[in-house]
């Protein structure tokens, strides 16, 4: 049986992308460079925050000598202009709500881990999702960030729990590869930023297409 539930989010469990998109955009303009497209955004959104905002600031024309000197001002205004408004244009993904709190019934563990900020997974899933989550574990310039498997491995200890009782859950292939190089059974959405077909190739345990199906994972192993 399945102890826990370690969720990506951004993909995962909420559509965040058109709030990223727009706040990436303001946050460019602000500092005097081009906006970005939301396909561009997609792919910035598999990154850890020490790649992030320095391939936004390429992508939005920044000469390539002056990101090194941008990419921490950019990221703190990107943050201070996000967490004023954490929810604008992001909706949950059908069902994840009632799949949380059916977990919680079954005496799931459930937790986050993400790349996306600290301080913005920490307020968005408190918002989203008030007390369904045991731990959200954002990242930070110094923090582990996936791939690296140390990032679930950890997430894993804080949880108190065996790598084989845990399952992560996730909608790219950086949660695949991050849960496959950490020994964890891997769960792929296809709700999410890369398609069914992009996820297949790394032979996920599991892969779902509605959140119900989720839950049934637990539900057929007590």
């Amino acid at each position: 049986m399945f102890e826990a539930c370690i969720f990506d989010l951004d993909g995962t469990l909420v559509n965040t992308l058109p709030t990223v998109h727009h706040y990436c955009n303001l946050s460019l303009v602000h500092f005097g460079f081009n906006p970005v497209s939301m396909d561009q955004c997609r792919e910035l959104c598999r990154l850890s925050i020490s790649e992030f905002y320095a391939r936004l600031l390429q992508l939005g024309g920044c000469p390539l000598d002056k990101v090194d000197e941008l990419t921490d001002p950019i990221r703190a205004y990107d943050l201070d202009i996000y967490k004023k408004n954490i929810h604008y244009l992001t909706t949950p993904f059908p069902g994840i709500k009632e799949l949380l709190c059916e977990l919680k019934k079954l005496g799931v563990k459930t937790a986050v881990l993400t790349n996306k900020p600290a301080p913005l997974a920490e307020l968005l899933m408190d918002h989203m999702f008030p007390g369904l989550f045991d731990i959200v574990a954002g990242q930070t310039p110094t923090s582990i960030s996936k791939p690296d498997p140390r990032s679930l491995a950890n997430m894993i200890s804080m949880l108190r729990l065996q790598s084989g009782s845990c399952l992560y859950v996730g909608d790219t292939d950086v949660d695949m590869i991050t849960a496959d190089a950490a020994g964890v059974s891997k769960c792929a959405v296809t709700w999410g930023y890369q398609s069914a077909e992009e996820l297949s190739r790394f032979s996920p345990d599991y892969m779902v297409d509605t959140a119900t199906q989720l839950l049934g994972i637990f539900q057929q192993h007590p």
